[in-house]
């Protein structure tokens, strides 16, 4: 039976032939499919592991608030999207929001995309032409009810550095000095 398939197979072929058509195996077929398949598992394989994430940097706020206010229930700092511009102030987006510690704050965020930024005045530049001043907001009680501030504090206030810690993408400190309200 086998036999007889594959003489069934090479008439037709041969019949195929005749009339100008181009034949081409089934196995043929199966084993481009299987090269090529294993082809796309290689490079999708090298990618995860090799992959980079070129161009992401962080940022950590750090800093302390002095306050007369009597509770500080929230502190809300830009986040890579506001300080880019792509972010109104009233977007959910554009803060991201941390609680005090004995009056500190210190939080660490990511970029959003993948940016050129490494170096502290190219970053401080381009967030310069976006605002003129660094902005954040708090959410503070007063005689029972939540009440939020918008402060903006002069870059050349906040000490900007840049910590090497081994992991993926640039780390910038931002420490906000002496924040009084």
């Amino acid at each position: 039976m086998v036999a007889d398939s594959f003489v069934l197979r090479n008439r037709q072929h041969l019949e195929a032939a005749k009339r100008g058509y181009k034949v081409v195996s089934t196995n043929f077929k199966q084993t481009e499919m299987k090269r090529l398949f294993t082809l796309i598992l290689f490079y999708l394989a090298s990618q995860f592991a090799y992959g980079q994430a070129c161009g992401i940097y962080r940022i950590e706020y750090v800093g302390n608030i002095d306050t007369t206010i009597n509770e500080i229930v929230k502190v809300y700092l830009p986040t890579t999207m506001f300080l880019h511009g792509l972010e109104k102030e009233k977007s959910e987006k554009a803060f991201i929001e941390t609680t005090l510690t004995n009056g500190l704050f210190k939080v660490e965020i990511g970029s959003h995309l993948t940016t050129p930024y490494n170096d502290i005045n190219w970053l401080l530049s381009f967030y310069k032409k976006q605002s003129d001043k660094f902005k954040m907001k708090i959410s503070y009680l007063e005689n029972g009810s939540l009440k939020d501030k918008s402060i903006e504090i002069d870059w050349n206030r906040i000490e900007i550095s840049v910590i090497e810690d081994g992991n993926i993408g640039t780390l910038f400190r931002f420490r906000l000095k002496d924040i009084s309200i």
